[in-house]
C-alpha cells in the first residue's frame, strides 16, 4: 500500500520549488514528472512534501514496515536517510540504504527502511537523495513510500465547502477535486470523494449536481453556518465517514486529500476518533507556513509553528515535533462522523472561533502532518473592521465556556485591551463594535439564537470602516522588510514599547502635523505614535481609509469603559451560566435544522 509518493513543483512554483526538491549542486529539469538530472549533480528530498514523517505514521498508525520505490536509469547513486531532532537543537543524521545504479534501461529500485521485527522505533522523517558522477546522468520517476498494510477500515470522505459569491476560486477547487481525484483512475480517491458546497450567497443554483457533488443553496448566516449545513448535508447522505471542511478560496493539492484518506484508513484503534488538520501557508510568500494548528491558553490563540520557511531542511523536522494542539483552523479539518454525532454541531456564531471551541469541545488534538496543507491570504494585513465585534463576542462565549473561573473582571481585561489597541489605531469605530459585542454577548443566548444573523451582519459592515478611498501620495515598500519580519516573529500585534505606554502610545503628547501618513492596516500601534493623521489601507487592493487622532475619543472610551465594567461585573454571571445552560440546544441538530430556514418556509 503506498503512503506517499513524489511531488514535483507544477508550472508557476517557482518560488516554492525548495518545497518539493533540493539541489545542493549541478543541475536538473523536471519533465513529465520526472526528474532529468545532469552531471555531477546531487539532489536532495527532505522537503516538506517530499520527506515522509516515519514517526508520525508510527504513532498513529499500524504499519508493520516501510520501503522506498522508484523508477531510475542512468548511472547514480540512490541514498535514504532518517533525520530527527536532538535536545539541544541539533539533529541526528542516519544512513539506511544506499544502491548504486547503472543501467541504461529503466529499473524498479526497492529499497527497505524499517521493519517492526527489528524492534527499532524511528523518529523523525526519512528522505532520499541522489547523486551522479563527472560522466554520469540519471532519470528519476515514480518514487513511492510503501507498506505492506492493509486499510484497516473502509473510507468514504466528503468535502464539505462554505462559499459565499466566490466563485473564481470554488471552481477552481471543484475542477481539481473532480479531475484529479474522482475521474483520476490511479488516485486512491477515484469515485471515492464526494463535494457538498453551502451556497450561502445563493448564486450558483442546484442544477450543476453532479453524482460527486451537491450545491446547497444556504441561509447567510456565516461560515459557521455554512458548515452545519455541510455537516447535516453529509449526515443525511448517511454514507460517509469523514467530513472533510475547506474554505472556499484555498489552493490544495490532490495528494493532501489523498494522504488524509490514506492516514483515515490506517489509524489505530485509539486513533480514529481524532481530527486531521492541514497546516495554513501563505499565499504571498508561499514556502512560509502561517499555523500548523492552533492553542488556546486562558482565553488567548497561539498560532503554531508560525512563521517556519519550510524552504529550510531544518525547519521540516522541526515542523514534525509535537506541540500540543488544541484546535485546527476550518481552512482544513476533517472530523469523523462519530465526534459530530457525539459532539454536535457549531455554535452559531457567524464567523471567528466557531473552530477553536469545536476543537476545545472534541478535547482531542488534532493530527498534523507535513504535507497536509492549504496555502491561503494571510490575516494580519486584512482588519476588517467588522472581525473586532465577532472576534471579542465569540471570544467571550468561549472562555465562559472553556476557560476555568474565568469572571467578569478578566473579561472586562479582554474589553480594555482590545478598545485600547483600536484608540491607538485611531479606529473608533472599531471601538463602538467592541461596546457593541459586549451588550450582545449580555444578551444572551436566545438572543444569539434569534437574531437575524444576515441582516446582523449587515448593519456591523455598515457600521465599520471601509478600504475604498486611495492615496494620493506615494506607498511605501516593505516586500524587502515585511518577509524577514514574518520570518523573524516579528508580530504586528498589540504589543506596545513601555515607553510608549506610559504616554498611552503618544495620546498624552501633542501629536506631529503633517500629511497623513500610509500605514498597512495590520501594522503595529508602534507605526501610529504621535501621528496626527494616518491614511489605514489594506495592502493587496492599496485601498483604505483616513482616520486621525481626536482627543475628544479617549474622553469617549473612559465613559464606555465605566458603562461597559458596571454591566459585566452585574450580568456577566448570569449570562455565563444562560450559555452553559443552552450549549446543548445550540449544537444540535434539531436547533441547526431550524435556525437555517428561511422565512416563509
Amino acid at each position: 500500500m503506498q503512503i506517499q509518493r513524489m511531488e514535483l513543483p507544477q508550472g508557476g512554483e517557482s518560488a516554492r520549488e525548495k518545497l518539493y526538491i533540493r539541489c545542493l549542486k549541478g543541475a536538473y529539469q523536471i519533465a513529465d514528472q520526472s526528474i532529468q538530472i545532469g552531471e555531477n549533480t546531487l539532489i536532495r528530498f527532505d522537503t516538506y512534501f517530499n520527506a515522509c514523517p516515519i514517526e508520525k505514521w508510527l504513532l498513529y498508525t499500524t504499519i508493520p514496515d516501510l520501503s522506498f520505490h522508484a523508477r531510475m536509469r542512468g548511472s547514480g547513486i540512490l541514498r535514504l536517510y532518517g533525520v530527527s531532532g536532538l535536545p539541544d537543537g541539533g539533529c541526528e543524521k542516519k544512513l539506511l540504504s544506499a544502491r548504486r545504479i547503472e543501467s541504461d534501461d529503466e529499473q524498479n529500485v526497492e529499497l527497505e527502511l524499517w521493519n517492526k521485527t527489528e524492534g527499532t522505533q524511528m523518529r523523525g522523517v526519512f528522505y532520499a537523495e541522489i547523486e551522479t558522477g563527472e560522466d554520469g546522468q540519471c532519470v528519476i520517476s515514480e518514487c513511492t513510500y510503501d507498506t505492506s498494510a492493509a486499510p484497516l477500515r473502509e473510507i468514504s470522505l466528503t468535502v464539505a465547502i462554505c462559499t459565499y459569491r466566490r466563485e473564481k476560486y470554488l471552481e477552481r477547487n471543484l475542477k481539481l477535486i473532480k479531475e484529479q481525484l474522482w475521474e483520476n483512475r490511479t488516485s486512491v480517491l477515484c469515485h471515492k470523494i464526494r463535494v457538498v458546497v453551502a451556497d450561502n450567497g445563493r448564486t450558483l443554483g442546484e442544477e450543476r449536481c453532479e453524482p460527486w457533488l451537491k450545491i446547497c443553496p444556504n441561509k447567510n448566516a456565516g461560515g459557521a453556518a455554512g458548515f452545519a449545513r455541510g455537516m447535516l448535508e453529509t449526515m443525511r447522505e448517511g454514507h460517509a465517514t469523514h467530513v472533510l471542511l475547506m474554505d472556499d478560496d484555498v489552493e490544495v493539492k490532490p495528494s493532501a486529500l489523498e494522504k488524509t484518506y490514506t492516514l483515515l484508513s490506517l489509524l489505530k484503534e485509539e486513533h480514529t476518533d481524532r481530527m486531521v488538520g492541514g497546516a495554513m501557508l501563505r499565499s504571498d510568500y508561499t514556502f512560509v507556513q502561517q499555523e500548523s494548528g492552533g492553542s488556546y491558553q486562558n482565553g488567548k490563540i497561539r498560532s503554531l509553528h508560525r512563521g517556519l520557511d519550510l524552504r529550510e531542511a531544518e525547519n521540516i523536522w522541526c515542523n514534525e515535533k509535537d506541540e500540543r494542539a488544541d484546535y485546527n483552523a476550518w481552512w482544513y479539518c476533517c472530523i469523523p462522523i462519530s465526534v459530530i454525532r457525539e459532539k454536535g454541531f457549531p455554535l452559531p456564531v457567524f464567523l471567528h472561533c466557531d473552530d477553536v471551541e469545536y476543537g476545545l469541545r472534541s478535547g482531542r488534538e488534532p493530527i498534523r502532518m507535513n504535507g497536509i496543507c492549504v496555502w491561503h491570504d494571510a490575516f494580519e494585513q486584512k482588519r476588517p473592521s467588522v472581525n473586532e465585534y465577532y472576534d471579542v463576542r465569540n471570544a467571550l462565549i468561549v472562555n465562559g465556556l472553556y476557560v476555568t473561573g474565568y469572571s467578569s473582571r478578566q473579561a472586562f481585561a479582554m474589553v480594555i485591551r482590545r478598545t485600547l489597541v483600536n484608540l491607538f489605531r485611531y479606529r473608533y469605530r472599531d471601538i463602538r463594535l467592541v461596546t457593541r459585542a459586549v451588550e450582545d454577548y449580555l444578551r444572551g443566548p436566545q438572543w444569539l439564537m434569534d437574531v437575524d444573523a444576515e441582516q446582523l451582519h449587515g448593519e456591523l459592515m455598515r457600521a465599520g470602516y471601509r478600504y475604498s478611498e486611495t492615496f494620493c501620495g506615494k506607498l511605501p515598500d516593505r516586500a524587502h522588510t515585511q518577509l524577514a519580519d514574518i520570518l523573524a516573529g516579528r508580530s504586528n500585534s498589540s504589543n506596545i514599547d513601555k515607553k510608549k505606554l506610559l504616554s498611552l502610545n503618544g495620546w498624552f503628547l501633542p501629536a506631529r502635523r503633517g500629511k497623513p501618513v500610509p500605514v498597512m492596516a495590520g501594522e503595529s500601534p508602534h507605526c501610529y505614535y504621535r501621528k496626527k493623521k494616518v491614511w489605514i489601507y489594506d495592502p493587496d487592493t492599496q485601498l483604505g481609509f483616513y482616520t486621525g487622532k481626536e482627543v475628544r475619543q479617549l474622553f469617549i472610551l473612559l465613559g464606555e469603559w465605566l458603562r461597559l465594567g458596571f454591566r459585566l461585573k452585574k450580568e456577566y454571571a448570569a449570562v455565563q451560566s444562560a450559555y452553559r445552560s443552552a450549549f446543548p440546544e445550540m449544537t444540535s441538530m434539531e436547533f441547526w435544522n431550524q435556525y437555517l430556514r428561511e422565512k416563509g418556509e
